[in-house]
């Protein structure tokens, strides 16, 4: 089956006479007429169970194509095809929908096309255009590619500050001194290290000085 739902996929919206013209096999076509079928039924009664649909196969399938009836498998094959295609209907998206009803406006405006009915055409190639907004500009570029590169760096005179001396060593004797102390002993001794500010002209960064705790 799995082979077979492109076909199905791609002829679902033929008249029988298209599906004739195609050439395809008349089991597919009587296949593509039930599904056709099936399918506005349940559109008709979506709260129905799958039993319900499979016995409306059956019960209809005379009326289709070549008139031949089918057995309840063939019906329930035919149901497990229509939910590859279309999904069960209360999970169909609105994606679906969309692409359903531009199926029917090109439906629609081939009929008119057909009669020479400009008005009808006129009015469908409007709708068209509406509804896929044609009328509108499309979304212009984000520009992201303009978006500065940022660059990570742990250079403090990036940020206006002078680096300390040693700070490797400087870091391993506070990780010695405060590691497995009380709380307590860290505000006796928080200004170990102090911002103070640079009193030479036009020198506006800030300089990290180190005191020796006492």
């Amino acid at each position: 089956m799995r082979n077979d739902i492109d076909i199905y996929a791609d002829n679902m919206m033929l008249s029988e006479k298209e599906l004739k013209a195609k050439k395809l096999q008349q089991s597919v076509i009587d296949r593509i007429l039930r599904l056709r079928d099936i399918h506005a039924y349940m559109l008709r009664n979506p709260l129905k169970k799958d039993r319900e649909y499979v016995d409306y196969i059956v019960y209809n399938s005379a009326k289709l194509g070549n008139g031949g009836e089918v057995t309840r498998r063939t019906a329930y094959s035919d149901l497990e095809i229509l939910h590859a295609l279309v999904g069960t209907l209360e999970k169909c998206t609105k994606e679906w929908h969309r692409w359903r009803l531009n199926n029917m406006i090109m439906e629609g405006y081939s009929i008119a096309v057909k009669k020479e009915d400009a008005a009808a055409m006129a009015k469908l190639i409007n709708v068209y255009g509406k509804y896929n907004q044609l009328d509108k500009n499309d979304e212009k570029d984000a520009r992201y590619d303009e978006i500065p590169k940022i660059t990570f760096t742990f250079d403090p005179t990036v940020l206006g500050f002078k680096p300390i001396p040693n700070v490797a060593s400087v870091i391993d004797k506070l990780v010695k001194k405060y590691s497995g102390s009380n709380y307590e002993d860290i505000e006796a001794d928080a200004e170990v290290i102090e911002v103070s500010t640079n009193n030479v002209p036009n020198d506006k960064t800030k300089k990290l000085e180190v005191k020796d705790a006492e």
